[in-house]
């Protein structure tokens, strides 16, 4: 029988970005976290990883393109590889270098794409893979957003985003990533929301969304946008400007990451990716 770990195994990874074309605020649950609803949408700007598994060795080792990103175990990729290792001790040592293109702090989701890149590519070079599962509890356990990265693509969420709903897939779209000099911590926008904002209040409905898919613009809403602006101003001036384009755009999951469905020229001191949406 093939041995998938006779020899050393070295691959290239791609780990899309995401946007959220919906986003709500359902209320806080009891264990402190906000249940959400939300539309989820991978898109071609992607970062890579460059894996190697090594069953003559041990431990993990990761670098980064970008200088100001841990490559330590507070590093969900680290965090990753290492939760595989546990359960699957015979992959032996893991070496990673990641190299980042989708800006971190942006509520575009790449450490958790990062992440579940990792945990799938692993999983494919042992003899007795996790189940799906398995897989989807330990990543959870790393990130709310990870479990959406095992699926990707086009994909109803509830819960604090892991119960997921594939949905048919959007038509292909320009997207413009439009990114301020800022980053904003998710827990922080979510502190900052005010009684009114943080509901409670009853969810859409995955058929709601299967009914206004078609056209992803009449989508776009994100209840953590104000709060995102009073935590962070030029996150509002982005959205005053992208207002005065005249083009369907949104604040993307926490921020402080900005879309628009269209490709546009971004104005001064402000950093863009045009890409698309892909499923």
């Amino acid at each position: 029988m093939f041995d998938p770990l006779a020899v050393e195994l070295c691959m290239r990874l791609s780990a899309p970005a995401k946007i959220n074309l919906y986003l709500e605020v359902l209320g806080r649950r009891e264990d402190g976290f906000h249940a959400l609803e939300t539309i989820f949408q991978t898109l071609q700007l992607a970062d890579s990883i460059d894996l190697t598994v090594d069953p003559a060795t041990a431990g993990i080792a990761l670098t980064c393109s970008d200088p100001t990103i841990p490559a330590d175990d507070s590093n969900l990729v680290w965090r990753a590889a290492a939760a595989m290792v546990a359960l699957r001790p015979e992959l032996g040592g893991v070496r990673l270098h990641l190299n980042k293109l989708i800006p971190h702090g942006a509520g575009l989701g790449g450490g958790s794409s990062d992440a579940a890149s990792v945990l799938v590519a692993l999983n494919q070079c042992v003899a007795t893979p996790l189940s799906s599962v398995q897989m989807a509890e330990i990543a959870l356990k790393l990130g709310s957003d990870v479990p959406f990265f095992l699926l990707g693509g086009t994909a109803y969420a509830t819960g604090r985003g892991e119960i997921l709903t594939a949905l048919s897939p959007v038509p292909t779209l320009p997207v413009t990533i439009l990114m301020p000099k800022v980053h904003l911590p998710t827990p922080t926008v979510f502190r900052a929301l005010n009684d009114s904002e943080r509901g409670p209040r009853p969810p859409r409905g995955v058929q709601w969304v299967r009914e206004n898919s078609k056209i992803p613009a009449l989508l776009l809403h994100n209840r953590l946008t104000s709060a995102a602006q009073r935590c962070c101003p030029e996150v509002g001036e982005l959205l005053g400007w992208l207002q005065t384009q005249k083009v369907p755009h949104l604040m993307s999951g926490s921020g402080a990451a900005c879309f628009a469905l269209a490709h546009v020229a971004p104005p001064p001191g402000v950093r863009a990716w045009h890409t698309c949406t892909v499923s």
